[in-house]
């Protein structure tokens, strides 16, 4: 009797592990069916391709890199390097990018008390020696104030091999700051109430690389009155928009009249969003 009880045990045991072994291969053939192909790898690009920042001259220290720290917040672990350019041409750059500085900042410091198309021609050169320096082919230029007006003059007037890829222009007094051209419309200016330099922009529009695409930002104060006219830093529509292949226009609204703008983390997500 013990041994017919001993001989079942050891069948329901070998019995078991039987059960167990088929179910783990249907398990297994089961979860093959399931898993699906690799189709595809995503893979960053290693290709430099720099920030290049031309910000207004007028701002303070503190407001500069206020507005630098909110477009790099997206990638900080990039290098900011300066170029400082000289009235007589000489540039000199401060900083040196790492190997793994594959979208790097480059902050562009023109000097002052000379015309918009002389800082033109010597952003022209910043960039033509930037690029033997830092070894890259293609950029992005952002600006912001009247550094905007300088970055429209020079896409004008450059080459293709030194256009940017995508152009950014921050609260830009396109149409000036004057009283009478304090209009809240999104709309272009009206021809009458075009300044001269704004004329001169429009009627140079078709020398810029169609290629170029375009993001002009403006902002939108909460308040009554604002520093910059909102139609004057969208008055940019009519030079871009007939032009190149790709136009955006955003507004931000803020509750500072002052350095609204400057203080938003929502320029940084705005342009990487435009950009990539």
């Amino acid at each position: 009797m013990k041994a017919t009880t001993k001989q079942v045990l050891t069948g329901a045991a070998w019995l078991a592990v039987l059960l167990a072994m088929i179910g783990g291969v249907i398990l297994w053939q089961h979860q093959v069916r399931k898993a699906k192909p690799v189709t595809a790898v995503t893979v960053t690009s290693t290709e430099r391709i720099p920030m290049v920042l031309l910000l207004d001259s007028r701002l303070t220290h503190q407001q500069n890199q206020q507005l630098t720290a909110n477009i790099q917040h997206n990638s900080a672990s990039q290098t900011l390097v300066t170029a400082k350019a000289s009235t007589n041409g000489t540039v000199v750059f401060k900083g040196q990018l790492l190997n793994s500085d594959n979208r790097p900042y480059i902050q562009v410091q023109l000097p002052t008390g000379i015309s918009t198309t002389k800082k033109a021609q010597l952003l022209k050169r910043v960039l033509g020696l930037a690029q033997q320096h830092f070894k890259f082919r293609r950029f992005n230029l952002v600006s912001y104030g009247d550094g905007g007006l300088t970055a429209t003059t020079y896409v004008e007037q450059t080459t293709i091999a030194l256009t940017p890829q995508h152009l950014v222009l921050i609260a830009t007094p396109f149409n000036g700051t004057g009283s009478q051209n304090r209009r809240r419309k999104t709309t272009p200016v009206a021809a009458k109430n075009q300044t001269a330099a704004l004329k001169t922009l429009i009627a140079k529009r078709k020398t810029i690389n169609p290629k170029l695409q375009v993001l002009i930002i403006a902002e939108k104060s909460a308040k009554s009155k604002q520093t910059l006219p909102l139609q004057s830093a969208l008055a940019g529509q009519s030079i871009f928009k007939p032009t190149v292949k790709r136009y955006q226009q955003h507004v931000v609204r803020t509750w500072r009249t002052e350095s609204g703008i400057l203080n938003s983390r929502r320029i940084g997500n705005i342009i990487q969003s435009f950009i990539n």
